[in-house]
């Protein structure tokens, strides 16, 4: 019977960095914040990144969560 475990859990806070003025598209900026709790509660993920936006540069345009497990035999 296959096992699953927690192998690492991160966030990409993306920033918005203003319009792309050739392409009309929107600049995207990103920070990464390792070592996050397997599991760890979508609010207070949200918190821990909104208290860091103060000290970045530009706004908040979305949050990526990446959760990556193992399966093993």
């Amino acid at each position: 019977m296959a096992t699953e475990r927690a192998y690492k859990s991160s966030v990409s806070v993306k920033l918005d960095a203003g319009i792309n003025p050739a392409t009309g598209n929107m600049i995207l900026k990103s920070c990464s914040l390792g070592k996050i709790a397997q599991g760890a509660d979508k609010d207070k993920v949200m918190s821990v990144v909104g208290a860091l936006l103060p000290v970045l540069d530009h706004s908040l345009a979305h949050v990526e969560r990446t959760e990556v497990t193992i399966l093993e035999n």
